[in-house]
């Protein structure tokens, strides 16, 4: 995400947002919920909320997909907050010029933006 200083608290709020726009389900969203709640027990599962939001983002509203990328969360978080945060910067696999790594972090950046303010 991007510099501004993003609470816990604020994260959760988006969380919640985000899984009620993408679950209106009831049961669904509580099962999706569920699932998300797998990941950050463990003391090597950092920052949960973050990481939640980068799993929804990633599988859209297919639960298959939210356990899948639950999943790949739990062997290394930081290849799922990569793929959503940075999703252009992670495909590339050679190192850019310094303007079109720029160009590639504010498109993935804006895109990320807008993905989490999007109702």
């Amino acid at each position: 995400m991007g510099n501004d200083a993003v609470t816990d608290s604020m994260l959760e709020t988006l969380l919640e947002r985000k899984l009620a726009v993408m679950f209106p389900e009831d049961f669904t969203r509580r099962r999706v919920r569920k699932i998300l709640g797998g990941y950050g027990r463990e003391a090597h599962e950092r920052e949960p909320d973050r990481v939640r939001l980068a799993i929804l983002k990633l599988a859209g509203a297919e639960l298959q997909a939210v356990e899948k990328y639950s999943g790949y969360a739990r062997e290394d978080y930081r290849n799922i907050l990569a793929w959503a945060e940075h999703p252009r910067q992670a495909r590339e696999w050679l190192m850019p010029d310094a303007d079109e790594k720029q160009k590639m972090s504010v498109a993935d950046l804006t895109e990320y933006e807008n993905w989490l303010h999007d109702s």
